[in-house]
């Protein structure tokens, strides 16, 4: 990976090691590929929480002397275009191509959900949603999703036409939606599929929650949800 390749925006990795010009985190010169595989367990499983060092690392190392080498979130290609803020950290590599166990932690680095050991996701809304968690995406990148997703919601029998909401612990009301028929609760008396678009028109401008049960929601008001069919018919 070379910084060119880094989002120009988010190129400076904060808490840079000690060091100076190219060859430190940050600069433009000369870098190390670190290995990606094993990248989540190694991460749990190194001294204090740092990266464990693996052979490849080390070969990664021998080839690049007096350098830094970087350890890359396990959902990037360390190959590609890899943003800052999935950049780990750095260890230096000496001047003989040995990798000194001093880890430098970037201070910007978002872990990914693969990294946090998130759920496979079902489909393009659930992996969104993981992704707004993580950081690795903006909220407002929800409503056109929301739009196009299939949403189990509330319903007393089976013909039902029209939406339920219920009032949360801060009194709001909510219109629950699941991303999938298996998250919906088992107390509902039935769970009607609906395309989330076909339900804007019936939120009476209530915001829609996203799994409320699950690992990871979200909370889309309906405003937002109207804004992003207004700005398809632009």
């Amino acid at each position: 990976m070379t910084m060119a390749q880094r989002d120009e925006a988010d190129r400076t990795v904060s808490q840079q090691p000690t060091g100076s010009g190219a060859d430190r985190p940050g600069g433009h010169g000369k870098h190390n590929r670190a290995a990606r595989r094993e990248g989540r367990q190694a991460r749990r499983s190194g001294k204090h929480g740092t990266p464990e060092i693996t052979a490849e690392m080390r070969e990664n190392a021998r080839a690049n002397p007096n350098s830094w080498l970087y350890v890359i979130d396990e959902a990037f290609d360390p190959n590609g275009p890899v943003p800052s803020w999935a950049v780990v950290g750095a260890y230096p590599v000496n001047a003989d191509g040995e990798v000194v166990a001093d880890f430098h932690p970037n201070d910007r680095y978002r872990p990914s959900p693969k990294a946090l050991g998130f759920p496979e996701p079902a489909n393009d809304l659930e992996r969104l949603l993981q992704l707004v968690r993580t950081e690795h995406r903006p909220p407002s990148d929800l409503p056109k999703i929301v739009l196009d997703s299939t949403l189990f919601v509330y319903a007393m029998s089976p013909v039902q036409r029209t939406v339920v909401g219920f009032h949360n612990t801060d009194g709001r009301v909510m219109v629950p939606a699941y991303t999938r028929k298996a998250l919906v609760p088992r107390e509902w008396p039935h769970a009607r599929a609906v395309l989330g678009r076909d339900i804007v028109g019936l939120l009476g401008g209530h915001p829609v929650a996203i799994n409320p049960h699950d690992l990871i929601t979200a909370v889309v008001p309906a405003e937002h949800l109207l804004k992003a069919i207004a700005d398809e018919q632009r």
